[in-house]
Parts: C-alpha cells; structure tokens; sequence
C-alpha cells in the first residue's frame, strides 16, 4: 500500500459512520442515494484504499458530483477533514479523471494572466458592440457548446488599470493586502473598486501585490495538487510583506482556499472584507447614507462552512441605515455553483439553484447579496433567464455606494 493509501485510509477510518452530516448534504438531500451521501462517499475511498473496490466511472462519478460545500465538516461530531479526503483522492486518480474542455478553459483562464488581459479585451468587444445580447438572442453560445459558460457572462463593466498601492484617507489605520483572485477584475471590477475605497476611506493603505496570482481551488479540486501548490507559493510570496495586518479576500471562494495554504504566518491573516471590517469597530451607520431598500442575503458555502464567519455580512451591512436584511433559510443549503460544478454537474447545480430562487423570490427583494464572485455569477445568471430584474452584488458594493 503506498504512503498516499494510507493517508487516506487514515482520514477514512476516522469516520464513525454516524450520519449526522445525511442530512446536511445537498447532493443525499435531492438524490436519497447512500453512495452521494459523505458517508457513503468516505465508505468508497476507505474501499478504495483498503484495495476492496476498484476504480470505476460510476465510483469516480459518486465522489466528482461532491459539491465539496463542506456542510459536513460542520456538521461533523468526529470532526472528519472531509474536504482534505476528496482532494487528496482526486489528486491519486487525477489519470483516471476526465477534464471536460469547459473546465480546462477556465482553469487555463484563472492560471494565466495573458490569457486574462486577452479576455478582458475580447469581452470589452463582445459586451460593447451589442454582440452579447445578439448572441444570446440568437442562442449563439449553444451552437458552440459555450451557453454554460457564457450564460455567467455578466453586462460590460467599466474598468481601469489597477494600482499597485492605494493610501489611506485621513487616519491611518494600518496596511492591509487585497487578494484579487483570478476573475474579480474580469468579471466583478465594481467589487474589487468597492474594496478599495471602503477600506481607503476608513484609514487603511491597501496594497494589491502584482505577482498575486489565482488561489489555487480550481486545480485543487480538480486534482492538479501540484499547481495548486505552485500557485499557493506564489501567492504566500507576493504577500509577504510583515507589515500587512490582514490580507482581505473579496470572494469567500478564494478565501476559504488561502486561509487552508501551509503558511502559518500567511493563513493567519487571511480575513473576508466584511469580517475584517466587522473587527475594526468602525461605526459605519454614522458614515453611510440611508438606503431603504430590501436585501436578500445569500451566504455562500465557503463562508459558513469554510471560513464560518457568514454572520459578519448581516451585521455589518445592517449599519446602513433603513436597509432591510432578509437571509435566505437554513433550508437552502447551496446554490449549485461550487466552482466549475456548474459546467460539470449541470442538473444538479440547476436544481440547487432554482431551489434558491424560488426561496429568494418569495419577498420582495431589490438586491441579492453574494460574498463570492462564482455563486454571484451562477444566482445573477439565473434570475435573468427568469426575466428577474434584481440586481446580484457583494456586500461591499452596498458599502462603497453609500458612502
């Protein structure tokens, strides 16, 4: 048995089989099927391990349709690194594995920032020559095998060159760091320009290191360990600097991937912007305008069950005056993005995500608040096929437009 087998077998046999975590996993919860529940997927890989079961696609399509949303863990008496399982086993079957070209390109996208700026520009074409709306009237996408792609293209945005540094207004506070990620810039700029003046305007200097690169969660989760790794290098590299007192993820996705890098002096900083602004004890009810307007509140997997500090936006964003915060249920317990799930597992994640529409659509509702960029695409993407005219945004936007 190789030191990898054991490793995992180690991990598996640490599972009582209790089931406490059944019910909450998204995947056993619409399916009823034992083999898509953790359990019963750490049941397979412990097989796997122990040389009882072979690898087959029906085994290897059990584990792939894992949303990796790690309610489990949570969940967890026995306290299983369930999410660290699935990895490493990806990682030993990675050969066995199929990587669909949906996939791969956007892997490829997030890895290379040539490929980005190309993409920035092609798309700043596509948006603004009304190609996008023409396309998709003509269903364009779908002839080409790209509509679940395409489908999570948002309207054109304005942007402009990022600095590499941005002082502090007034008193200073401190240095932070902002971590970017992969498709912030190219696909949410209104964010990442939030972030910056939020944090700007309340006395921090933030810097946004050149070299910082993709978080990594992409190839992880597809079993590339090693880019994964090489990409977390980079990263713990860029963000050296020890006057930087936290470094602020804008998508909790990312986040959730930096704060688990074997850095200990990296991972202890990495903070979400709405907690880390949660934790300076800034009173911004008496620096922000009223917005009476109603909020649906959407906490995204990686923020309650990865970095499980999802209750920071709600008190946060509850400063703004007359603002009405409204949290989805405990009932919807994913919206079916999880990554490139979406390309992947398109029922599935379809069937997530109308359950959460058709929760969110249940209020009035003026604005939809996502902490992560990819749910915020996949819920965006989905409110306009049904014609929904509410707008998807980060917490921070909120901030930033009030201030």
């Amino acid at each position: 048995m190789t030191n990898a087998k054991k490793e995992l077998l180690a991990i598996a046999d640490s599972c009582v089989k209790c089931g406490i975590c059944a019910p909450h996993c998204p995947t056993y919860t619409h399916t009823q099927n034992e083999n898509e529940s953790p359990r019963g997927r750490i049941a397979l890989i412990q097989a796997w391990a122990g040389g009882q079961l072979a690898i087959t696609d029906k085994f290897l399509t059990h584990i792939d349709t894992c949303l990796l949303c790690r309610a489990c863990e949570k969940s967890c008496p026995a306290v299983v690194p369930y999410g660290k399982l699935i990895d490493d086993f990806r990682a030993e079957v990675r050969e066995d594995q199929k990587t669909s070209v949906s996939v791969q390109l956007v892997k490829t996208i997030a890895e290379n920032k040539r490929v980005q700026r190309w993409l920035k520009s092609s798309l700043r074409f596509y948006q603004k020559n009304n190609l996008q709306k023409t396309a998709r009237l003509l269903r364009v996408p779908s002839l080409f095998g790209l509509k679940k792609l395409e489908r999570l293209v948002p309207d054109y945005q304005e942007t402009q060159t990022l600095k590499n540094y941005y002082s502090a207004r007034g008193e200073i506070q401190g240095d932070v760091g902002l971590f970017v990620g992969c498709m912030g810039e190219l696909f949410d700029f209104e964010t990442v320009n939030a972030a910056i003046t939020v944090l700007t305007h309340v006395g921090f200097n933030v810097h946004l290191p050149e070299s910082q690169t993709c978080c990594g969660a992409l190839a992880l989760h597809d079993g590339d360990a090693e880019t994964a790794q090489n990409l977390a290098n980079q990263n713990q590299l860029a963000f050296a600097s020890e006057n930087l007192q936290a470094i602020i993820s804008i998508a909790s996705g990312c986040g959730s991937t930096l704060r688990e890098y074997t850095a200990k002096n990296f991972t202890v900083k990495v903070m979400d912007i709405s907690h880390f602004l949660l934790q300076t004890n800034i009173d911004f009810s008496q620096i922000l305008k009223p917005l009476a307007t109603n909020v649906r509140l959407h906490s995204p997997c990686s923020l309650k069950n990865g970095l499980r500090t999802d209750k920071s936006v709600a008190k946060l964003l509850k400063q703004i005056p007359n603002i009405n915060i409204s949290p989805l249920p405990e009932t919807v317990q994913c919206c079916g993005a999880a990554g490139s799930y979406g390309l992947r597992h398109e029922k599935m994640a379809q069937t997530l995500l109308n359950e959460l529409l058709e929760s969110a659509l249940e209020k009035p509702t003026d604005y939809l608040v996502s902490s992560n960029i990819g749910c915020a695409l996949h819920i965006a993407a989905g409110l306009r096929e049904r014609g929904e005219n509410i707008e998807v945004v980060h917490p921070i936007v909120l901030l930033a437009r009030q201030l």
